[in-house]
């Protein structure tokens, strides 16, 4: 692990959100919490990718299926991306 991703698992920590990059890393750390933890994680984790949506309205595309609608899993996985390129971003 280098230092910028290893700032950036710390930074997530701190925001209370889970420090996953994969989703296998996801699976796990979400696995090993207690409901209400898992809860609150994820509520944080929606909280940040709704900013960033707010800040760039053009990404609504990726992010969302519409109004209304499930979000399917290249949406999820965008968010997941877009949400750690921020984290990567604002630690450098």
């Amino acid at each position: 692990m280098n230092d910028k991703s290893f700032i950036a698992k710390l930074k997530m920590l701190e925001m209370g959100v889970v420090p996953a990059f994969t989703g296998h890393e996801l699976i796990e750390m979400l696995s090993s919490m207690d409901s209400e933890a898992r809860r609150i994680s994820k509520r944080k984790f929606r909280k940040q990718w709704r900013k960033i949506m707010r800040q760039e309205p053009h990404l609504a595309k990726i992010l969302t299926s519409g109004h209304g609608q499930n979000p399917n899993k290249a949406h999820k996985r965008n968010r997941a991306c877009i949400y750690i390129a921020r984290i990567i971003e604002q630690t450098s």
